[in-house]
């Protein structure tokens, strides 16, 4: 069975067990959220942190590193929205597949004892 028709049957099957596939919409929403986060607090953290190195006053400068170590919280903040949607995503589509293929094995199974049987 080549790869094109595995993957159509597959999203038939699925299809057929009428599951509830939660809110992907938002998930992926969030996911790229965490991924402008992450882009903002690094780029921010990294420019206010070079233009404190042009300052003479101390106060200035200790604002400045307090600001870009905010974004660098932001931008970890971030990463962490990220990757925890990111594996969402992953262990939904494994834990479907988990389900699909353990329904197949049990379908094979009950096939194998009811031919022995006859």
């Amino acid at each position: 069975m080549s790869t094109n028709a595995r993957i159509d049957q597959f999203k038939a099957d699925v299809s057929e067990m009428k599951l509830s596939t939660g809110t992907a919409g938002r998930d992926t929403a969030l996911m790229v959220v965490g991924g402008v986060l992450m882009a903002i607090g690094v780029i921010g953290a990294f420019v206010v942190y070079q233009s404190s190195l042009n300052q003479d006053d101390v106060r200035d400068v200790q604002s400045g590193v307090i600001l870009a170590i905010t974004l660098l919280a932001i931008a970890v903040a971030g990463a962490a929205l990220f990757v925890r949607y990111s594996i969402a995503k992953f262990f939904r589509l494994w834990l479907l597949r988990q389900l699909y293929e353990g329904q197949a094995n049990t379908d094979r199974l009950v096939e194998a004892i009811r031919d022995g049987r006859r």
